[in-house]
């Protein structure tokens, strides 16, 4: 009996073995794979978290959000949401790009740093050109309200944001590079 195992085993080799070692082949890349993925949400995270420089409330502040009528955003809620608005800019890699181009975009020419976030959310509000910075953290709110119910975002009026992003978004297809 233990012969017929053995020989059983060595027929069996060719086919089995092969698949075994193209299976450790597979969970060897798509474990790099999935390391690499956090590797850069790491990074993207240790970038833009020192930006803020723990000024959350402000920058949510500083975004001209629209609320609904007769609500007030306490201090604690719009460090909530700046605190949101961070982390998903931070997770969201091509968001990351985004945001930081507007923060070259509104930087002081030849300084070699980037804006704060804060100061670069208040010169679009001034010169009304909301783009970069507010595309993105209207977008950030937007899928947070839409996929996490957050009491902090309670207040926003969605809808009033959802048209803000398609007017952004419309104003720079129409802008030539």
């Amino acid at each position: 009996m233990p012969l017929l195992f053995i020989i059983a085993l060595l027929l069996a080799w060719p086919t089995f073995g092969i698949s075994l070692v193209a299976w450790f082949v597979v969970l060897f890349f798509r474990g790099k794979q999935q390391a690499d993925a956090t590797a850069r949400r790491h990074v993207t995270s240790e970038v833009i978290e020192p930006l803020f420089r723990g000024r959350f409330s402000d920058f949510y502040r500083s975004l001209d959000i629209p609320h609904k009528s007769g609500t007030q955003v306490s201090e604690e809620s719009a460090h909530q949401c700046g605190r949101h608005i961070m982390n998903y800019i931070s997770h969201n890699p091509s968001e990351a790009a985004t945001f930081i181009r507007g923060l070259k975009k509104w930087a002081t020419k030849g300084s070699g740093t980037l804006c704060d976030p804060v100061e670069a959310a208040e010169t679009e509000s001034k010169y009304d050109a909301k783009e970069e910075i507010h595309l993105v953290s209207y977008r950030a709110i937007e899928a947070l309200m839409t996929q996490n119910p957050l009491q902090c975002f309670s207040s926003v009026d969605l809808n009033a944001i959802t048209q803000y992003i398609s007017a952004i978004e419309s104003r720079a297809r129409l802008q030539p590079n």
